[in-house]
């Protein structure tokens, strides 16, 4: 199946004084889909994807794409409570949740939280929970190096990289976006309090991951889906790290599929 145009529109909610930017977009029963540490945009083919079935709310972190990064945000736990003051907001009792990576981590602390909250939970490749060995550093990586750890395909990380010098607004973003990264992961990637949290993770779990992640790798999955009362493990073939740009619709396909067995 191929990835559908979908209409988003933008908009901008004011919640405790903070604007959050967000993009809805679809017809359905609603998503809150967080995204990863590459920023909001770059996931819009997957977000199209999902609208085929859901309507998908879809905000922007704090520190990310040109927004403040407030002294209160200090760890993710902060961006779990702001999330459920955007679902307040949006007067939106119940929703699937779906995280990436970084999202995974905030989706997964919001449904230890408050799992009535939530339907189904779905985790692309989180990080969140402490890996068995050590991952990559991609602060200190030249981006052709970090490419190889975040794509299965050379020929997306290639096309990843900016063609010529970047334009100072996009600098100026990208070490905005890597300070939020900074704040919330530079000590450590993974919650040390959180695997004796998962058992409140009652509704049913879907773990989606890359057969080519490097960063994460597809083992860690295994291990969390051990950890979780009711979670499932599918592996994507020829998809890394950022699989939701590599195989948008394999990847909505499979969340579309795994909402409506319920």
């Amino acid at each position: 199946m191929s990835v559908t145009n979908t209409s988003y529109t933008d908009e901008k909610l004011t919640i405790r004084g903070e604007t959050i930017p967000i993009q809805i977009g679809g017809e359905g029963p609603p998503l809150l889909l967080l995204h990863g540490a590459g920023g909001a945009g770059i996931w819009m083919p997957f977000h199209a994807a999902l609208a085929r079935h859901f309507t998908v709310y879809a905000p922007v972190h704090p520190g990310f794409a040109g927004t403040d990064l407030p002294d209160w945000v200090q760890g993710v736990d902060d961006l779990a409570f702001h999330y459920f003051d955007l679902l307040d907001a949006l007067k939106l009792s119940q929703v699937t949740l779906a995280g990436i990576s970084l999202g995974g981590w905030i989706a997964t602390e919001m449904a230890v939280t408050r799992p009535e909250r939530f339907s189904r939970l779905a985790l692309l490749a989180p990080v969140g929970v402490k890996p068995d060995r050590p991952m990559p550093d991609l602060f200190i990586m030249e981006p052709q190096e970090a490419g190889a750890y975040l794509f299965s395909d050379p020929g997306i990380a290639a096309m990843m990289r900016p063609d010529g010098p970047p334009n100072p607004d996009m600098i100026v973003t990208m070490w905005s976006e890597q300070a939020a990264v900074a704040r919330l992961m530079w000590k450590r990637a993974y919650g040390p309090k959180l695997p004796r949290r998962l058992h409140h993770i009652a509704m049913p779990t879907l773990l989606l991951w890359g057969d080519g992640d490097r960063l994460v790798p597809p083992e860690h999955g295994e291990k969390l889906k051990n950890m979780l009362p009711d979670a499932t493990l599918k592996i994507i073939a020829g998809a890394g790290h950022a699989s939701p740009l590599e195989k948008p619709q394999e990847l909505a396909d499979a969340i579309i599929d795994f909402a409506k067995a319920g």
